[in-house]
Order: C-alpha cells, then structure tokens, then sequence
C-alpha cells in the first residue's frame, strides 16, 4: 500500500547487530592485549633497573666498576685491577717584591693566577694481588725541586711494588727517596700547606728512579734503597752531571694511631690519637769515571745528610718538629754543610676549617727565618679543598740563593718580599 513502511528483515539485522558485538570484542580483546604486553615490558624494565642497581658488574665473570678515591675497574680476585686519579691545584699569588731580582732592581707588587699543579695518576694491580703499579704524570706551572721544565706533563711516580707478606716489600722506578716526613706521602695533596713545606723545599731530596726494599710492623716501619743520584732533578746514568748514586734509608716508629691514619699529615677530629718519630739517612757517592767531569759545581749538588723528626697527631690537632744537616742544601751561598729546624702546627677549629703555622731556619743563609700561615677549609674530605696563607721571609737578601725555590713557595724572586696565595685542590 503506497505511504507504508518496507517491512524490517529481522533476520538481517540480527545477523548485522552480531557482526558489530564481534567487531567491538575484537577490538577490546587486541587493545588488553597491548595494554597487558606494555605492562608486562614495564615489569621486565623495573627488575633489569632494580638489578643493576644492587651490582657495578658489566660482564657475568665479576668485573665491576665504580669510584673509591678514583675511577676503577677491577677483576673479583683483584689480580687486575685499574684506578684513575686527578688532581688539579689552581691558585692566586700576589706578591711584594723589593730589591735586586736577578740583573734588574724590583720594587712592585706581581699577582697572578695559575694552574700550580695538574696531575694524572693511574694505578692498580697487575696478574696478581700482591704486584701492584703506580704512574703519576704531572703538568706544572713553575720549576722546583721535582720538575725542570714547566708546563710539560712530566712523570713524579712510575714505579712497580711486590707484596712478599709479613710485612715485606720490594718497589722499583721512579719513587719518593726516604728522607723527612713529607717523602712518606704521596705527592702533595695530603700535606699541611697545601703544598710542599718551606723546609722540605731548602732540604728535601725529591723523587729518584731506584730500587728499595720496605718492612713494616705494627709499630716500626723502614725503607732503604738505592737511587740515582739525589737531590736533583732526574738525570739519565750517563749525565755528566750525574753523581752517580745514593743510599737513602728511613725508620720511623709509632705509638697510637694506625699507619693508615698517618699517610695525612694533618690529623682530622675523629682520628685516634698518636706519635711517631722517624730518623732518615742519606749519602751520595761521586762517580770516579765519569764521561765527563761536571762542568760547574753547582749543578752536582751531593745532598747527603740526616734528618731527624717527631709528629704528634691529637684528633684534630697536629704537631711537627723537624731537623736536618745536609750538603748543599736549597738556599745556601755557597756548596758545603748547611742544618735547618722546621716547626709545624695545625688545628681544626670547626669540622671543616683548619688553621696552620710553620716556621721554618736554616744555618747561613742569606734569609735564615721564613714563616707561613694560614686556613684549609676542607668542602669535602680528600676531594675538595681551599687553602688560603701568607708567606714571609725574615732577613735581608734573595731568598733563592744558589738555586730557585720561588716557583714552589710562591715568593718573588727579590729581597725580603712576602706572598699571599689562595689555592683550590681538587683531588677525585
């Protein structure tokens, strides 16, 4: 009949209804799928974080990785192991200079900033626990007792030590030549000043290619060895210049605190009271054949001598006393036996801010008396420090005498000058 309505095919519209609720499961079942796949993939991404944050290892047989007192990678027996070091020590020097300076007359103030020292140290153990190695390059800004040529990434260590047990040790290369308290540490980031002290500059004898022999207790440890000449930068066996060689020895005895303890010089609050007092001996012998005599006599400085110290540590408080008697000391007018006395104090008056004085005399010098002081604020144990002193000298004439020490005090090279410096130390 015309204007009715078709008729409706049932049947068809069930048929397309089933259709669309099969389309619509289709479509929900996939989308749980994903959804349960993406959470199954955020399952396996939490455990593998979770798990390398419990282990350093980044391979299956136990090598690991990470930092303590520098970079390492080492094997789980320790028979390899790795560490890199760093250290750089930038500072500012201002300082007074008045009188003759070399061929011309000084009477100005000079300030500057420079990088003192940047060192690079890698060390570690090799095939075996016991057999360690030691490198240390260093890039200096100024000459002095341990570099020749500044700005030149030079080696202070390169050394191989054998642990034999009990107490027993053997090292050969370039290495510390026992002497004074500060040839037991390493380089001079652990020392007082915040650099070398004013009396290891006029009476150390440095770092010497040799071979030595090491033995320490609970309460005595001593080291003797044989070096190439001392008391003068490194020179190679055939040097004219060269002396030949050196006996050294040092022995040290204890009471207190521990041996680790004591390779800082200054004792920070917390650590365990303690003494200790060390006696160091040292000869060189003149070559009776050498290619070629030495053409000037102060270039051969023959630095023998002894010395003789005691360091008492409080917690907090540190205490040094020092002597020595030395051929051809730093600062002498002219070559021959030459005794100085060094003394040392430091003190933390907070938990992070340490004062320090050192005054330091030396026998028949143009300046005799040379005095420092000043504050370390430690930001971070061992990592981070800011060192801030005054340098004077007492006594009319050059500071310098027969060869340079300026470079390492930060002093001019004129008569009776003083020096400021502030230097930043960063040793990771």
């Amino acid at each position: 009949m015309l204007g009715e309505p078709e008729p409706i095919d049932v049947e068809r519209e069930i048929a397309a209804l089933r259709a669309e609720v099969a389309a619509i499961r289709s479509q929900w079942r996939e989308g749980w799928q994903d959804e349960a796949r993406a959470a199954e993939v955020r399952g396996i991404v939490r455990d593998a974080l979770a798990d390398s944050a419990t282990r350093s290892s980044f391979r299956g047989d136990g090598w690991s990785t990470g930092y303590d007192r520098g970079f390492f990678i080492r094997s789980a027996d320790g028979c390899w192991s790795v560490r890199l070091n760093f250290l750089v020590q930038t500072r500012f020097v201002a300082a007074a200079a008045s009188g003759p300076g070399g061929t011309a007359t000084i009477d100005q103030t000079r300030w500057g900033f420079e990088t003192r020292r940047l060192n690079v140290g890698l060390g570690g153990t090799i095939v075996d626990p016991s057999l360690s190695y030691e490198f240390l390059f260093s890039d200096q800004s100024q000459t002095d007792r341990f570099i020749s040529v500044p700005n030149t990434l030079r080696p202070l260590y390169a050394w191989v030590a054998k642990d034999f047990g009990h107490g027993w040790s053997a090292t050969v290369g370039l290495q510390n030549v026992p002497w004074d308290i500060e040839s037991t540490m390493f380089g001079s980031s652990r020392l007082m000043a915040g650099d070398y002290s004013i009396f290891n500059y006029r009476f150390g004898v440095g770092k010497q290619p040799g071979a030595s022999v090491r033995h320490r207790s609970d309460s005595i440890r001593t080291v003797a060895g044989i070096y190439t000449q001392a008391g003068d930068i490194t020179r190679g066996w055939d040097d004219p210049a060269n002396l030949s060689f050196a006996f050294a020895t040092r022995t040290e005895v204890k009471w207190g605190a521990d041996w680790s303890e004591l390779e800082v010089e200054s004792s920070a609050p917390g650590d365990v009271p303690g003494f200790i007092a060390g006696l160091g001996f040292m000869w060189s012998g003149a070559r009776g054949t050498n290619p070629q005599p030495p053409t000037s006599t102060l270039a051969t400085p023959a630095a023998a001598g002894f010395t003789a110290d005691a360091r008492a540590v409080f917690g907090g408080t540190t205490l040094i006393g020092q002597f020595a008697l030395m051929r051809d000391a730093v600062g002498s007018p002219e070559l021959g036996w030459t005794c100085g006395a060094n003394a040392q104090a430091s003190a933390y008056l907070t938990p992070t801010l340490e004062a320090f004085a050192e005054g330091s005399w030396t026998d028949d010098v143009p300046v005799p008396w040379i005095a420092q002081a000043g504050v370390n604020l430690h930001l971070d144990p061992r990592v981070l420090k800011l060192t801030c002193k005054v340098i004077v000298p007492f006594g009319p004439g050059d500071v310098n005498g027969i060869r340079a020490i300026a470079g390492g005090l930060g002093i001019a090279q004129a008569d009776n000058d003083a020096s400021f410096v502030a230097q930043l130390q960063v040793n990771y």
